[in-house]
């Protein structure tokens, strides 16, 4: 039975995970310094993932993927101002019978505090704790996401850069989401003008 070796902390001191539904299950309550996380939005790409974990310090050879998932009774929305990139970003919310298709990962504790730099926390994004079906474990199971704090959560989406765009939509193709949700991204994704989008007031830093 194949095992995952998973390090736990900085320090390096590593586990012997199986890659059975004990395991997963196990995971899914945050044991041994590892989690499960529920990737969306660019996050989905790894090349991407890879290069932010590596520019800050973190192998990204520590996160191990798992599988395609979705997260039901939520919708994917672009209602928050990146100061960053001066565009849209990617958010989620409930929505009764919609769905979120998403990357499930193991990731242990260095992973998130990376995730968090990333996403802005605890100040643009927050942690939520959800529920995705694993096809592997056959069953629902207990993950975090990030998503906008209601300070910064705007009432309209807004147009995201090409660059953006583009990484969500290789993400997709990589993980080979369903062409029906692949098409909803690309008419979904707008792409920001060339001017400045001018920060809306409840986005202001």
């Amino acid at each position: 039975m194949a095992n995952v070796v998973i390090p736990t902390h900085a320090n390096g001191s590593e586990i012997a995970v199986s890659q059975t539904f004990l395991a997963l299950r196990r995971l899914s309550r945050y044991t041994y310094g590892v989690m499960l996380y529920f990737a969306y939005g660019s996050n989905i790409n790894l090349d991407h993932l890879h290069d932010y974990l590596d520019t800050h310090g973190v192998d990204p050879a520590v996160i191990q993927v798992t599988e395609r998932t979705h997260l039901s009774d939520y919708r994917l929305r672009t209602n928050y101002f990146a100061p960053s990139h001066n565009a849209g970003a990617c958010n989620i919310e409930p929505a009764p019978g919609n769905y979120v298709a998403g990357v499930l990962m193991i990731i242990n504790e260095s992973v998130r505090d990376v995730l968090r730099i990333k996403e802005g926390y605890p100040r643009h994004y927050t942690e939520l704790d959800i529920h995705v079906f694993s096809r592997k474990a056959k069953r629902s199971l207990r993950a975090l996401t990030y998503v906008v704090t209601p300070e910064h959560r705007l009432d309209t989406d807004l147009p995201v850069t090409a660059r953006y765009r583009d990484l969500i939509l290789a993400g997709a193709r990589e993980f080979e989401f369903s062409q029906e949700y692949q098409s909803d991204l690309r008419r979904q994704l707008k792409i920001a003008p060339s001017l400045k989008i001018q920060a809306p007031a409840k986005a202001t830093l």
